[in-house]
């Protein structure tokens, strides 16, 4: 027997053990090597990455500026500065705290998932990277928000390629609960476009969780994409993908997540809908109800468009719905939609740059901050697993 061969089963028999003393039935993660892509990388090359991120953020702050002024600029623009005036912006903290909630929602979702991988994190920890990610949502379909995987691997060891699931999870729960709000809208108000777009992303995001829910298909998948010439050599890495994403898109954790998207993502609705009420909209349940359908509705448009946070998709479908829907004038319309987004994705970039600004130590390369409990963790409260 060779030292290779011997090291995989000593590898093998003690993750053996540690699943049975945790009570399962088979081994949560397969024994393979991580991709080259997502090894404990360098020093520098976490550097690189992150220099790129901080690039990729500048320039999406940058466009999304641009995008308003155009946005401003278009119509009659002493007609915007004028609903602007007159908007009631005591009302500014109730629209925050709601979005408050939302964020709220996602964190707790964040914290349950490292759980349910078995991650050894504190909460301390998982909060904090939740908090620095959160200016990731400005990169294209939030792909960057996979920093938060490379910091869970500084913080605890654990490979990207086992906490990236996570990520991906909160994406498709998230979505699948702003479907599902929108749900009763697709025919209260009927918008065939929006009714096609809403109901092809909710079949791509159900399709999504049935396969992972289906051990048998998903591994049968996996072995015909390493048959592949391109991708086959990268295919064998989804096993330990697979495992993780079953163990949230299916079941108990599954359902969990999907209501706490719902309760998250109604609550930002409802923010839309108090900023709806403030350009002069109707006070009333009908009114509420668009709210929250035609927010979430935008919120799947600006995904599918998978430009950075959504930019350009949300805003024009916030201000296209707004004036079919709920037949506002376009300058109301337009100023909804800059003061939601406002309270929404950039007040969510601006809390993700005050938690950078003080956790960032944890981003700079050749920092590991595993080992001993973080300041402000209580590792008898924290639960690690």
């Amino acid at each position: 027997m060779t030292d290779a061969s011997h090291m995989n089963d000593v590898a093998t028999a003690l993750l053996d053990d540690r699943n049975a003393r945790l009570g399962y039935n088979r081994p949560m993660l397969t024994p393979i090597d991580p991709p080259t892509s997502v090894r404990d990388s360098s020093p520098v090359a976490d550097d690189l990455r992150w220099r790129r991120l901080r690039r990729g953020f500048l320039w999406s702050a940058i466009g999304g500026l641009a995008l308003y002024v155009a946005l401003a600029a278009w119509g009659d623009v002493s007609q915007l500065r004028a609903v602007l005036t007159a908007f009631p912006w005591r009302w500014m903290p109730l629209v925050l705290a709601l979005t408050l909630v939302n964020y709220g929602g996602r964190l707790l979702k964040w914290v349950l998932y490292l759980r349910w991988l078995k991650v050894p994190i504190g909460k301390g920890d998982a909060a904090r990277i939740f908090g620095m990610g959160m200016t990731m949502v400005l990169t294209p379909g939030k792909a960057g928000e996979l920093l938060k995987s490379v910091l869970v691997k500084r913080v605890s060891g654990t490979p990207v390629m086992v906490t990236a699931p996570a990520v991906m999870a909160e994406r498709l729960t998230d979505g699948l609960a702003m479907l599902l709000l929108a749900a009763a809208g697709l025919f209260f108000f009927p918008e065939p476009a929006m009714r096609r777009t809403a109901l092809i992303v909710l079949a791509v995001v159900l399709a999504g969780i049935f396969i992972a829910g289906r051990r048998a298909l998903a591994l049968r998948l996996i072995g015909l994409a390493e048959g592949l010439p391109l991708v086959g050599r990268f295919a064998r890495h989804l096993h330990a993908f697979y495992e993780s994403a079953q163990t949230l898109l299916s079941g108990r954790p599954l359902v969990i997540a999907v209501g706490i998207g719902l309760v998250s993502w109604a609550c930002e609705g409802l923010a839309y809908f108090v900023v709806l009420r403030g350009v002069g909209a109707p006070n009333d349940a009908r009114t509420a109800l668009a709210a929250v359908f035609i927010f979430s509705i935008s919120t799947v448009v600006g995904a599918v468009v998978a430009t950075p946070g959504g930019l350009g998709g949300t805003e024009g479908a916030l201000v296209t719905l707004a004036m079919r829907v709920l037949h506002l004038g376009l300058a109301p319309a337009k100023a909804a939609a800059l003061l939601a987004r406002l309270a929404t994705l950039w007040f969510g970039v601006a809390l993700g740059l005050l938690c950078v600004l003080r956790w960032g130590w944890m981003l700079e390369a050749g920092q590991r901050v595993g080992g001993a409990p973080a300041v402000g963790d209580d590792p008898a409260r924290d639960s690690t697993v």
